[in-house]
């Protein structure tokens, strides 16, 4: 059994996970030591896609399988999901040995890879999102034992607890952006990766009629051209590429005036699972520039505080030299920084960011 010191510090991380998604590869790691498994992982899977995280070791393998499309044949996640159990539950809970034997999920992919046993449990989240945590072990160690998901089964609600607490934080992130966009009088919506509005502030709402919410919450451009150009944009917000055309002119729509939709990809560096939202949308009209602090901005690419004060000092048109002056560091801790800056918008140059966010930055 877990002492009381163990049993607190594998709380305490998956509670401060919750909070810094950054935490959540160790936690995982953690439990998986525990119970003797090699790794594991955390997910959130809906009808929008597979958001996921794993522990350093199990990371590239969970890369693999989805890369192979093993999410959309995943027999133990479906076998796990019509268990209906509350706690952990092993592949012999699922499956006899006749059946893992003749399993593509194990024959082809995981017993390849050197894996094959694990234990995993379900969470449904307030969203919708099916939660799912797993751990996974090497074959030769042999399966998890139930004295082992018995010990992984105390940790149990306080992991449930802590997803849906990162959930619930998440979208309060998200709404908090929106308002400050709402503050600035300036029309924004997130975007989810089937290209439908998760959430909108007022200002944007109050666009119906040029811009049209249809089935499944997809968003439209009410111009064939305009919303031709909107579509492409949101196709390729995984690829970014030199010239693409992400800030959108739409005409001017009875006594409606005229308007520039951005489309802002959102990057993180660590992945949070539990984030929906793939794009932001922002609105500009031609009668009004957005007043909106380059910093704002800059958090959607989950920039420290200080490559968001080099991000801002490019946007005013400071060169290198004069931003490490500034600042008081030397040209290489600046170069160091443009580069994260750039690496973290998806821009190839500095060129490129001025050219893509200046039309966002705040005027003076």
């Amino acid at each position: 059994m877990l002492d009381a010191a163990e049993f607190g510090d594998a709380v305490a991380m998956l509670y401060e996970a919750a909070m810094v998604p950054d935490v959540w590869p160790g936690a995982i790691a953690r439990l998986a030591e525990i119970v003797g498994c090699t790794g594991g992982l955390l997910f959130a899977h809906s009808g929008q896609g597979t958001n996921w995280v794993a522990s350093k070791e199990f990371a590239p393998v969970f890369d693999r399988f989805m890369q192979q499309g093993w999410m959309n044949r995943n027999a133990r996640m479906a076998g796990l999901l019509a268990h209906g159990g509350t706690g952990f539950v092993t592949d012999h809970d699922l499956f006899t040995d006749e059946e893992l034997a003749r399993t593509p999920l194990y024959t082809d992919f995981l017993r390849p890879e050197g894996y094959g046993w694990g234990t995993a449990t379900h969470v449904r989240s307030s969203s919708g999102d099916d939660i799912v945590f797993t751990l996974e072990r090497r074959f030769e160690m042999g399966p998890v034992s139930r004295r082992e998901t018995t010990l992984l089964d105390g940790v149990r609600p306080h992991l449930a607890r802590a997803a849906v607490l990162a959930s619930k934080l998440q979208m309060q992130r998200a709404q908090a952006s929106l308002a400050s966009f709402e503050q600035a009088g300036s029309p924004a919506a997130l975007i989810g990766a089937g290209q439908g509005v998760l959430a909108a502030n007022t200002s944007f709402e109050k666009l119906e009629g040029q811009v049209v919410i249809g089935a499944r919450d997809k968003v439209a451009i009410d111009d064939e051209r305009a919303d031709a150009l909107l579509q492409k944009a949101l196709s390729e917000l995984a690829r970014d590429q030199l010239g693409d055309t992400r800030s959108i002119p739409a005409p001017r729509r009875d006594d409606r005036p005229a308007f520039v939709i951005h489309v802002l990809p959102i990057r993180r560096q660590a992945r949070d699972i539990f984030s929906r939202a793939q794009a932001m949308l922002v609105v500009t009209t031609s009668e009004r520039s957005l007043q909106i602090a380059a910093s704002l901005l800059c958090e959607l690419y989950d920039l420290t505080k200080a490559e968001a004060a080099i991000a801002a000092g490019l946007l005013e048109g400071l060169t290198g030299e004069e931003l490490a002056r500034s600042r008081g560091v030397n040209r290489e801790t600046v170069r160091s920084q443009i580069k994260q800056v750039l690496a973290k918008t998806g821009c190839r140059s500095q060129a490129d960011f001025i050219r893509r966010l200046a039309p966002l930055a705040s005027r003076k």
